[in-house]
């Protein structure tokens, strides 16, 4: 052990003995540790809805998508679905058809513009006798007025000749299904049969996309990288990330306008580590003089309480860390904080602690009780060379 560590070690022993010098002590590790837990817990807390919220994107949004670069449907729909099934990971492929239109109850009432698209088929069951099936978000059911069950009238934005001259294209449809969509979700408000979405955009034949899902979401970069490769020109693949693109950087951002908000904390509690040591300073100022007498350079004395900042430090930053993480970790589990079912996705609060979260927080507590240590540590080589002074007369 260097004679720096073992003369800071002594002085935090020593230092319990002294009630005022043994109060700031225990407020500057209190403090720094009070500091770390918030930080941990904030960022847990953060870190848990936006894990949450990023599983929701990847299950909710297409993990990848191919539209033509021109023109509104793909020139060769067939053989882009083959390569497109072709490309590794993929495990289903499905070609959008979509539009715009308004939608109405049957039996009168208010419309509201919707936007469609064909749907999965096992949603839409056939039935015979009865008017092909429609899946409505239960926010446009709401606002019209229908429920499961019942008729609804959509029409298209395309029109169609008659004998009074040109009428939109409208079918009767009945409700199948009143999901609940998302902030999160890609899907259009209504969903009908590629038969009924076909009759209403105007395309019989061809697609205007491809969408893809893949086993793994994660590898959606390196698949879309995949396939751009084997597409001839005139395609672009966008990813379920590209597509989230604004909503992930405002995550981003969030998580750090929190870190550094909480982060006060930790600066706050780094002045009573300045207040500790040079109260210590002033304490030791004799023995600073000492130490000189007998040898020991500025820089020594300096690295005394840099020694003592850094135990300081590390005292409080570990305590910090270990309680956050603990009631990060048992919050999340026992479910401590919980959330209204019928208006939240989650059943209770979520906390997910990562690691380099962690250790960023770590660093960035010792570095500002090092920092903190840096201005007592000069004090104490300056004032030690007068008290040398004043001993040797």
């Amino acid at each position: 052990m260097s004679f720096e560590s073992f003369v800071a070690r002594r002085y935090l022993a020593t230092s319990g003995k002294t009630a005022h010098v043994a109060l700031i002590s225990a407020i500057s590790v209190g403090g720094l540790a009070l500091g770390v837990m918030a930080l941990v817990i904030s960022l847990a807390l953060l870190s848990g809805f936006q894990d949450r919220i990023r599983a929701q994107m990847a299950e909710r949004t297409p993990h990848l998508t191919v539209s033509p670069e021109r023109g509104a449907l793909l020139p060769d729909e067939a053989a882009i679905e083959r390569l497109v099934r072709e490309t590794p990971g993929v495990v289903d492929v499905v070609p959008v058809v979509s539009g715009r239109g308004w939608l109405a109850p049957a039996a009168g009432g208010p419309s509201t513009p919707v936007r469609y698209r064909n749907g999965p088929a096992e949603s839409l069951p056939a039935r015979a006798g009865a008017d092909p099936s429609i899946r409505v978000a239960s926010s446009v059911a709401f606002r019209i007025g229908v429920a499961p069950g019942e008729a609804v009238l959509l029409t298209g934005s395309r029109t169609r000749m008659s004998p009074i001259g040109p009428v939109p294209v409208s079918v009767r449809l009945q409700v199948a299904g009143t999901p609940r969509r998302g902030a999160l979700e890609r899907t259009p408000e209504v969903e009908v049969s590629e038969e009924i979405a076909r009759l209403l955009a105007a395309v019989p034949s061809g697609a205007q996309a491809i969408e893809a899902r893949l086993a793994d979401p994660a590898q959606a970069d390196r698949a879309a990288r995949e396939l751009m490769r084997r597409l001839p020109a005139g395609y672009r693949v966008e990813t379920w990330r590209e597509k989230n693109a604004p909503l992930s950087f405002a995550l981003h951002l969030e998580k750090l306008v929190l870190f550094l908000t909480i982060a006060l904390v930790i600066l706050v509690a780094a002045l009573n580590v300045v207040s500790n040591l040079a109260l210590l300073v002033v304490e030791k100022k004799r023995d600073l003089g000492v130490f000189a007498t007998m040898g020991a350079g500025p820089r020594a004395l300096a690295r005394i309480y840099f020694s003592l900042g850094g135990r300081i430090g590390a005292a409080g930053t570990a305590a910090g860390l270990l309680l956050g993480v603990a009631t990060s970790v048992l919050a999340d589990r026992f479910g401590w904080v919980p959330l209204p079912t019928d208006v939240y996705l989650f059943s209770h609060v979520p906390f997910a602690v990562h690691p380099g979260e962690v250790a960023l927080v770590g660093l960035f507590s010792m570095a500002t009780a090092l920092a903190a240590s840096i201005l007592p540590a000069r004090a104490a080589s300056r004032s030690a060379e007068r008290e040398a002074l004043e001993l040797s007369r």
